[in-house]
């Protein structure tokens, strides 16, 4: 035992007897440990695997929203374009792309990515005037989808209520845009929608934010003096 401290022989004997009676409980309980051992790798394998089906389907989902969004922005056109989606009249536009549309909300309920078509679903619904259906479609897009699709659903809607002539719902709605900016819709952007519909409603108000966003630079600017002058101001 020469070279060895008593300090170091008591933790050998400590490891020893540890690594010894692990041993004695393994031969004793062989199956059950083999059983537990196995019962552990196949979850961690479930969990893997879980993970990798979850990342298939966000792919999946994204590139079938990807695919029914260029159909909706595909144009009616008879010209030959390589590489553009076109369709021959504007029923085969609606038609094509309300069938990929649904079948991103078919597919994936609950995702994101189902919220983003109920979007375009619904803006394919104010083209032909089926203004509940938009309604109800916009709703599902502002209570499921990310933040950025959800600021232009709240949009379109405010937009549809001001059209409607339900002028209180509709400010409430740009109200909550000014509030709580995106990237696709900041507060300007929100601040310019409410001014035009306050245009109808409350004209002071209007002429209020439209000055103030007349201090904005670039094309908000501009907009917001032609619609400022369309008041007499």
């Amino acid at each position: 035992m020469a070279g060895f401290t008593r300090k170091q022989l008591k933790s050998k004997d400590a490891f020893v007897t540890e690594v010894g009676g692990q041993l004695e409980f393994f031969a004793e309980h062989r199956n059950q440990v083999i059983i537990g051992a196995a019962l552990a790798v196949a979850g961690v394998l479930g969990v893997i695997s879980y993970n990798q089906w979850q990342g298939r389907r966000e792919i999946g989902a994204r590139a079938a929203l990807n695919s029914a969004v260029r159909m909706f922005h595909g144009s009616v056109t008879t010209d030959n374009r390589p590489g553009f989606v076109t369709y021959t009249t504007s029923g085969e536009r609606q038609r094509r792309s309300s069938e990929a549309l649904q079948e991103v909300i078919d597919e994936y309920g609950g995702r994101v990515e189902a919220a983003g078509a109920a979007y375009y679903l619904a803006l394919l619904d104010i083209e032909q005037d089926k203004m509940d259906e938009a309604k109800g479609r916009l709703k599902i897009a502002i209570d499921d989808a990310d933040e950025n699709y959800q600021s232009l659903a709240r949009l379109s809607l405010a937009d549809l209520l001001s059209r409607l002539g339900e002028s209180s719902e509709a400010e409430a709605e740009y109200r909550a845009l000014v509030d709580n900016p995106t990237r696709v819709v900041p507060a300007t952007t929100a601040k310019l929608s409410l001014a035009r519909h306050l245009a109808k409603t409350d004209v002071p108000a209007a002429r209020t934010l439209l000055e103030e966003l007349m201090a904005e630079p670039g094309p908000l600017s501009v907009a917001a003096s032609a619609t400022l002058r369309r008041l007499g101001g």
